[in-house]
């Protein structure tokens, strides 16, 4: 499971929310194909640039991640 708070906490170098959209996609492509790997929002992000729909986009951005590790994995 990958916990919002972990990856903020590990990647002190994220500024803004849209960094933070950045490293959930790269994070969920780090996980084997065989793994299943969930996310779990346990805080809201604290950015001025942080969206009102900020749940649906970084959904979306772990899943784009998700497809691209299967993508990679398919040659």
């Amino acid at each position: 499971m990958i916990l919002l708070s972990k990856l903020v906490e590990e990647n002190p170098s994220i500024d803004n929310f849209w960094s933070l959209e950045r490293c959930v996609s790269a994070t969920a492509r780090q996980f084997s194909e065989t793994e299943d790997v969930g996310i779990k929002f346990d805080i809201e992000p604290e950015y001025r640039s942080t969206p009102r729909r900020w749940q649906m986009i970084l959904v979306a951005a772990y899943e784009r991640g998700l497809r691209a590790r299967q993508s990679s994995h398919s040659f």
